[in-house]
């Protein structure tokens, strides 16, 4: 005799999973199939009312849900080392992309506190990749902000940071940044000025940074060619340069300023503003520094303008023993030195003034040759002035930067001596 096989009869919790659509992410592909498919449609199609006590699904379904996040937390965490594989990625590729740091720094107190957000969700290493930052970074940015200090022109604590320079040095940095005259002075020139004048004590590269926190950006800057061979000479009066530059007053009319220049010292020897290039002009030019500054044996560099090789200049320099050489013709290096300082002229003196006309140009000229030659120092002149490199008669830098020290630690000892009671 055929035995009868007994009816099925599934759980009522199989019910509820097949009614919200979750079947798959409890049972296994397996324990599903054996389910008739006419079941699983009338299941679907029930009312949650249909059964007394149907609230308890409720609890059911949450814990469902519960069971279910874990059993995709080993593929959340794959997620998450995925996304770290792609920021490691990209911050690869993005490493040589210049002031990206810069960024990082100017946005640290929004990175620190979303950190300090989800830490508890993330750890801070893991966190700290995604933005590439070092732990040693993390913490001392944290500390910057929670510890903030009046005391501090910038608000951190002067305890946690006494290297920081004074609230008052600060200021001489914004004060000689901001100066009528200096402000468009490059930032070397303007620290070489604020550190001779004895009104700030510190390293250039300190300089540089809070000159940055205090907004003031670098200019761009144009890298140098790999064959770039610059002439190289000894003395004053060795070898002159002359350029013919133009500037447009705002009449638009064009300027033409011829220039004369030491190429050891860079200091302007003599200048002359026309309505047109000329060789006359180049001639005075040398003939009135040949007067005054009485050079033994100069030789004089130019381009190949026709202002600068003309029978009115050959027959000047070959009556005087002058030998002119002609950038990149007769010598393999360009005018370039002089070439920087009519750029020099123009951006840091010229441009950001009114000029109307050539009268008005002439006199502002003349005032920027005397500040160029008399007050702005160079770097490139181990931060002389050029009339003092010409004279022979050189500052030793070494007088103020021996004070650097004594400055430190004295910025140091007033630090931690704050009273600040912020600070803890």
């Amino acid at each position: 005799m055929k035995a009868i096989s007994s009816r099925k009869s599934w759980d009522t919790a199989v019910k509820h999973l097949a009614r919200h659509g979750i079947l798959d992410d409890v049972l296994l592909p397996s324990q599903i199939n054996l389910i008739p498919s006419s079941n699983i449609s009338r299941w679907k199609n029930e009312t949650d009312d249909k059964y007394l006590y149907c609230e308890i699904n409720k609890i059911v379904s949450d814990e469902i849900e519960l069971i279910r996040n874990m059993n995709q937390s080993s593929k959340v965490k794959r997620i998450i080392s995925s996304y770290f594989q792609l920021c490691d990625t990209f911050h690869s590729v993005i490493s040589s992309v210049k002031g990206i740091k810069t960024v990082i720094r100017k946005h640290r107190d929004v990175i620190i506190n979303t950190i300090e957000n989800v830490k508890e969700f993330i750890s801070i290493d893991s966190a700290l990749k995604v933005f590439n930052l070092s732990r040693s970074s993390f913490e001392h940015y944290k500390n910057r902000l929670i510890y903030q200090c009046d005391d501090s022109y910038f608000n951190w604590c002067v305890k946690k940071h006494p290297n920081q320079l004074l609230s008052s040095e600060v200021g001489v940095i914004r004060k000689y940044m901001t100066h009528d005259i200096y402000k468009y002075w490059s930032k070397s020139s303007i620290y070489l000025k604020a550190v001779i004048d004895s009104n700030l004590l510190c390293g250039i590269s300190t300089f540089y940074k809070y000159c940055s926190l205090l907004g003031f950006q670098n200019k761009p800057r144009r890298k140098k060619s790999d064959d770039y061979e610059p002439v190289v000479t000894s003395k004053p009066n060795e070898l002159w340069c002359v350029d013919v530059t133009i500037f447009k007053t705002k009449d638009h009319v064009k300027q033409y300023i011829h220039l004369l220049v030491d190429h050891y010292s860079k200091m302007i020897l003599g200048y002359q503003i026309k309505s047109s290039s000329s060789g006359i002009a180049i001639k005075e030019l040398l003939q009135d520094a040949c007067l005054k500054y009485t050079p033994d044996k100069v030789q004089l560099l130019s381009d190949g303008g026709s202002e600068n090789v003309n029978t009115t200049v050959s027959n000047f320099t070959s009556s005087n023993h002058i030998k002119h050489l002609i950038a990149q013709k007769d010598v393999v290096f360009s005018n370039s030195m002089i070439e920087a300082i009519n750029k020099i002229i123009k951006h840091q003196f010229l441009h950001h003034k009114e000029i109307p006309d050539k009268t008005r140009l002439e006199t502002i000229f003349q005032e920027t040759v005397s500040i160029y030659n008399t007050i702005r120092p160079q770097m490139s002149l181990d931060g002389n002035m050029p009339i003092q490199t010409f004279k022979g008669k050189p500052i030793d830098f070494s007088a103020y930067s021996q004070k650097f020290n004594t400055q430190k630690a004295i910025r140091i000892s007033q630090n931690t001596k704050s009273k600040c009671t912020k600070c803890h």
